[in-house]
């Protein structure tokens, strides 16, 4: 049988379109990234992990139709260096950016090390998140808090919008900080809409609040102060300025909702470290901000993704601030950029219902100083400082915590039983860090130091060797 031209052709056609439709169909997009990055907020500091006094119902709700972590750490104690390591992918020695501005804080005559001194900059050839998802379209936004060196633009984000204008956390007009990177976070939505621009976008929406000065609306500090605290949590401004956060959160997956993108949208949040321990408490963890025991680097953190994470999941593995870069790349679908090395761990798996992740340990460094503030004292090691220089590990439910000064300058494992110079804990018998096991699990304690050891050794972290001349000698430290 003769066929015409015109129905070659039609047929032609057809199934150019079939397959362009199949094509269209098994092309896979990627996901939308809402990561909101909160300053100073403690692991107890919102109402679905506990408290009673602060009200973050729209978190709540999300959270709990989420996945929950329960054991989610920051790379640090305080901003600088957990934002650094966050967006770098990178532990600290990798990158020296050790702590806030200075690493000698404090009172010279109480330090018995020189501290190694401390960048403020994340070098350029640190490969941010940001830049790493290019190759898969990501239209991306630093919005608020940066605290890293250079500018976002220079780190790969096609937006950077500081929080400046601002005095504390108002601006001349009355305008609320949060509430103004609120209103800029949905306008880059909105902007960016994958149904217009074709593009998936990654907004990193990183608040200044909760940090100190501690300064709220007039109206939700009202309502706070007709409400009965509790003892760990019971400052009014505190709590009123905890709320404006809930309703940032709110407002940003409003938008979410109102242009349909939830359902291809992973919405994380995260804290860069423990709260103040001058307003706010993390029991039954110990510490706070500036402190590597649990309440200094234990965050509240969450994952919302509607169909696609199961609602009211809870996750018990521990992850950390690195975690985050690997997981966003094996999300986007793109390799880790060539010769760069990531030291966090994708936790898809665990987005997936999964388990666990199978990682060894995780790890901290900090070869610098923090002075003590007001409150929590008697959490820290010593009334003087919240932190020494100190190297820690987790490994499964163990976490021992190597100080500097001692170790280097009173005998290290020569004099290990007697010098003070580690401590340990079971995190699952002790979650409060209260019963120092060194003297008692000798063998357990030798394991996790063998491996923070050859960590440090294999990382180059930098340990000062150099008696501080200045320090008086005195027993200032108190250690318990």
């Amino acid at each position: 049988m003769k066929l015409s031209l015109k129905f070659i052709l039609y047929i032609s056609l057809a199934a150019v379109g079939a397959f362009s439709c199949n094509q269209a169909q098994e092309k896979k997009v990627p996901p939308n990234i809402v990561f909101i990055f909160i300053d100073d907020m403690g692991w107890k500091d919102v109402g679905y992990m506990g408290s009673e006094y602060y009200e973050t119902p729209n978190i709540d709700h999300l959270a709990k139709n989420g996945m929950i972590f329960t054991q989610a750490y920051a790379n640090a104690a305080n901003c600088a260096p957990t934002r650094a390591s966050l967006l770098s992918g990178q532990y600290s020695p990798r990158h020296g950016v050790f702590t806030v501005a200075r690493s000698d804080r404090g009172d010279p005559e109480d330090r018995r090390l020189i501290p190694i001194e401390n960048s403020r900059t994340v070098p350029l050839e640190h490969i941010m998140i940001s830049e790493a998802l290019k190759p898969a379209g990501y239209r991306s936004a630093a919005i608020g808090k940066w605290n890293v060196g250079n500018s976002p633009e220079e780190q790969g984000f096609d937006l950077g919008i500081p929080g400046s204008g601002f005095e504390g956390h108002f601006n001349k007009e009355g305008e609320y900080l949060a509430d103004h990177l609120t209103d800029k976070a949905v306008e880059f939505i909105k902007e960016n809409n994958p149904e217009k621009t074709g593009n998936p976008f990654f907004l990193y929406l990183a608040h200044y609040s909760v940090h100190t000065p501690i300064q709220a609306k007039d109206s939700l500090i009202n309502k706070y102060q007709e409400k009965q605290g509790s003892q760990d949590h019971n400052n009014p401004t505190y709590a009123a300025m905890i709320e404006s956060v809930d309703h940032s959160v709110a407002e940003v997956n409003g938008i979410l909702e109102e242009l349909g993108l939830s359902e291809n949208t992973l919405l994380v949040f995260f804290s860069d470290n423990g709260g103040h321990g001058t307003y706010t408490s993390q029991k039954p963890l110990r510490g706070g901000k500036g402190m590597f025991y649990e309440g200094g680097i234990r965050e509240p953190m969450f994952a919302y993704w509607p169909g696609k994470i199961n609602p009211g999941t809870v996750c018990e593995e521990p992850v950390m601030g690195t975690d985050f870069y690997p997981t966003f790349l094996e999300l986007a679908g793109v390799e880790k950029p060539k010769d760069y090395v990531l030291d966090g761990k994708s936790i898809v798996s665990l987005l997936n219902g999964e388990a666990t992740i199978n990682r060894k340990a995780l790890f901290w460094h900090f070869p610098a100083y923090l002075e003590s503030y007001q409150g929590m004292k008697d959490e820290s090691r010593d009334t003087v400082f919240r932190s020494r220089p100190v190297s820690v590990i987790r490994k499964g439910d163990w976490k021992l915590l190597q100080f500097h000064e001692e170790w280097v300058l009173d005998g290290g494992r020569q004099n290990i039983s007697e010098n003070n110079a580690v401590e340990l804990y079971n995190l699952a018998d002790d979650i409060s860090e209260t019963k120092n096991l060194a003297a008692v699990e000798t063998d357990k304690r030798d394991e996790l130091l063998d491996d923070l050891i050859k960590w440090q050794q294999e990382i180059e972290a930098p340990i000062s060797r150099e008696m501080n001349t200045k320090y008086d000698g005195d027993d200032k430290k108190k250690l318990k």
